[in-house]
């Protein structure tokens, strides 16, 4: 009869979930829109350090060209939000144009509440094309709506 409890004691435990694992509420998909539509992968590695992916896509219509880009990389994050740099590989130090970014700034702004806002700062042209951007709200893909 102890026997028995114990058994039965010891399957109920194994069958609720793991409390110690914190969740990580900012890793996962976000899709939403901006120039484009847009997509936002998150990747949660360590600490507050991320793998991300953004990825911009505005569909060929009759009288436009599409657009489409993508960009990835690591992130510091908290759960405010951060900012993302790439460093351009055109870049060139002596051209002095406007175009001529080092880097690639895009800002991660999260609502608490499932979404974020992206804006893209300066010098991400060479990873879309002219006709579309990183801007744009997203929604976790995990949110309720």
């Amino acid at each position: 009869m102890i026997r028995t409890a114990f058994l039965v004691a010891a399957i109920s435990l194994a069958a609720l979930p793991a409390f110690a694992q914190e969740v990580n509420e900012i890793e996962g998909l976000y899709t939403g829109s901006g120039e484009g539509d847009l997509t936002l992968d998150l990747t949660h590695i360590e600490d507050d350090r991320y793998s991300i992916s953004i990825n911009t896509v505005v569909p060929i219509q009759e009288e436009f060209m599409g657009c489409a880009g993508g960009i990835d990389g690591e992130v510091l994050l908290s759960k405010k939000g951060g900012n993302f740099f790439v460093e351009n590989e055109s870049y060139d130090p002596k051209d002095e144009s406007p175009l001529n970014q080092r880097y690639c700034e895009i800002g991660i702004i999260f609502d608490g509440q499932g979404g974020v806002t992206l804006e893209e700062r300066d010098g991400c042209l060479e990873y879309h094309g002219a006709s579309c951007g990183f801007s744009g709200n997203l929604i976790h893909d995990g949110a309720a709506g």
